[in-house]
């Protein structure tokens, strides 16, 4: 009886030292997306410390738009600014360059759904948007295995319902799309009716995130992520978008749980901070691996997403190439080793804290380079011939 009681102990003694992970390894992951289109930040926040970004939510300075004079510059508009957020790659890859809509993701980089579905062949996936291209045009065919797939709802009947599948479906991963905010602002400018646009929104917010508390509640195993982005920011009309201007490629991330230092602690490309040190802060790029990882997903090299992920180990941070100097530079202070991949192939293995490594072949046409430290990869893509500047 003794020996058995001591066993017992132990046993309990190792569930309480181990406990968070035999919990953790138990759960089940849910992932919801909250995407309000054309919020400009500065704006979201002069509404006061009473709105559910900033009492409910952990939420940190992004960037849309690309790096100004490198080959993931694009256009704040809504049709990149979505992929981007959906893919984790930006538009030189998915291909969704403007808002045209005869253009399709490139099946090479697909969005979170196709990924999804093809990781979790049973997930349950749904797509609840206000803009239909999201879904009918720039995803039509990628994102076809969906549960569901709803295009052209307002946005309190897109609240209504991604409260039903909340409530009433596996709901394993949601994406819910509001659009008031920039159809406000292109109509009228920043202003009263923006700021009430604003508002309406974060109630919105407020009662998904109420629902996702409710059902967390209900049922204990469940481990929710719920990630709140935006496509890009406003000129300083308010009216417009799709330029470089720091106020067009300002935006947030905001998330229900404690994101990890690329979005908490700025760390800056030195060679090209970009406009008042935005690009030490998080891309847009990072939301699809944050989500992908929290749904188990581990995170390919093949896959080469340009975004570090959110949550977990960030690998390197700030990867970004020099191409007339044919350098791959990157932010870390690690004592291991990173694995650089080209087209594929690994060509090098540079110690992390050295920060930088030359290709001798050069950088003078179309490569696409990995970065992986750890378990965590990111990507360059260099293409010389179509650097984009910035006026």
């Amino acid at each position: 009886m003794r020996l058995s009681a001591l066993i017992t102990a132990g046993l309990l003694l190792a569930l309480l030292f181990k406990g968070c992970d035999y919990r953790q390894a138990s759960l089940q992951p849910k992932a919801l997306f909250i995407g309000m289109d054309g919020v400009q930040l500065q704006h979201y926040e002069q509404l006061g410390a009473d709105t559910n970004l900033r009492k409910r939510l952990f939420y940190g300075k992004a960037y849309a738009g690309g790096i100004c004079n490198r080959d993931s510059k694009q256009a704040t508009n809504s049709g990149p600014g979505w992929i981007t957020l959906l893919t984790g790659v930006w538009a030189n890859k998915h291909s969704v360059i403007s808002n045209d809509e005869s253009l399709r993701v490139d099946p090479a980089f697909p969005s979170l759904f196709k990924r999804l579905r093809d990781a979790l062949p049973n997930a349950y996936l749904a797509s609840i948007v206000n803009w239909p291209p999201i879904n009918t045009a720039y995803l039509l065919e990628d994102a076809q295995g969906n549960n569901v797939r709803e295009s052209g709802l307002n946005d309190e009947q897109v609240t209504t319902r991604a409260l039903e599948i909340l409530d009433t479906t596996p709901a394993d991963f949601t994406f819910v799309h509001f659009d008031e905010p920039d159809q406000v602002g292109h109509s009228d400018g920043f202003g009263q009716a923006y700021q009430l646009a604003l508002r309406e929104t974060d109630d919105r917010l407020g009662r998904l995130l109420d629902k996702v508390e409710e059902r967390a509640n209900k049922n204990p195993h469940e481990d929710w992520l719920v990630i709140v982005s935006t496509d890009h920011g406003r000129d300083a009309t308010g009216k417009g978008h799709g330029g470089q201007s720091l106020s067009e490629k300002t935006i947030f991330i905001a998330s229900n749980k404690p994101l990890n230092e690329e979005l908490t602690e700025p760390s800056i490309p030195e060679e090209n901070p970009g406009p008042d040190n935005l690009y030490s802060f998080a891309a847009q790029t990072s939301v699809a691996p944050t989500v992908l990882r929290h749904l188990g997903l581990a995170l390919s090299a093949q896959w080469k997403l340009d975004g570090t992920p959110l949550l977990g180990a960030t690998g390197v941070r700030k990867a970004r190439d020099i191409e007339a100097a044919a350098k791959l530079s990157w932010n870390s202070d690690a004592q291991s080793a990173v694995t650089i991949y080209k087209n594929g192939q690994v060509v090098a293995h540079v110690q992390a804290h050295d920060q930088q490594w030359v290709d001798p072949q050069g950088m003078r046409q179309l490569d696409d380079y990995v970065l992986e430290l750890g378990d965590t990869p990111v990507a360059v893509r260099t293409e010389p011939e179509k650097s984009q500047t910035c006026n």
